[in-house]
């Protein structure tokens, strides 16, 4: 399976493409396209109608946005404000949870953003380039999780254990590693993950989800 397929996204499902490093399309049963962490140098070959970028490191946006990209979603302010998003596409909708909130001076860092998308009664959840256990607020912001991609590098986001303890929170159906380009990030991961979760591994970069055959237990 490839980014580029034109098979039809079955009714009540979802389709979810890696496509690279901390980016995944995901397409609804009725075609529409968002793809996370847009950075304008991952080769695409379909266009998506929203693109997400979590933060404004250059591996994760970029400003020279491709033709046909209709939304453009930052998980930042430019002007130092807050970052709100809540958009409705057909039968998808994309918001954020933003992120980096500082207990000490009570102000909102908002360097980064979680982004959550909603299609066929599934909520997935982008954790993205979070460093921090989440608060009561934020939690409540994000709502019932069914899927999250988690940065599993250990070295530029959070610690396994930090990890391991945000998943706690958020308790997903199913956690997607992503980000996990430094040398024995993967295989340290499901060392230790093996001890909490199921593991399983799947043949392609594509796969179909629905609400129906999602795991009973969480498994990564």
């Amino acid at each position: 399976a490839s980014l580029g397929q034109t098979a039809a996204v079955p009714a009540n499902h979802i389709r979810i493409t890696f496509v690279g490093h901390a980016s995944f399309m995901i397409e609804s049963a009725v075609g529409v396209k968002a793809l996370t962490d847009y950075n304008g140098y991952l080769p695409l070959t379909a266009i998506p109608d929203i693109v997400t970028m979590n933060n404004s490191h250059e591996s994760y946006y970029t400003d020279f946005i491709a033709d046909g990209i209709k939304h453009v979603l930052r998980g930042w302010d430019p002007k130092d404000g807050v970052a709100r998003h809540n958009l409705f596409i057909e039968d998808m909708r994309v918001r954020n949870v933003p992120t980096n909130l500082s207990d000490i001076t009570g102000r909102m860092a908002n360097g980064n953003s979680m982004f959550v998308f909603e299609s066929a009664d599934l909520c997935v959840v982008h954790i993205s380039h979070l460093h921090h256990v989440l608060s009561k607020q934020q939690l409540g912001e994000l709502g019932r999780i069914d899927i999250a991609f988690a940065p599993i590098d250990c070295f530029m986001t959070m610690s396994h254990s930090e990890l391991f303890r945000g998943l706690a929170q958020i308790r997903p159906k199913l956690i997607i590693p992503m980000h996990y380009g430094w040398f024995g990030a993967v295989e340290e991961f499901i060392e230790k993950a093996k001890a909490l979760y199921p593991i399983r591994t799947h043949d392609s970069d594509t796969i179909f989800f629905s609400k129906a055959k999602l795991p009973r237990r969480t498994g990564v």
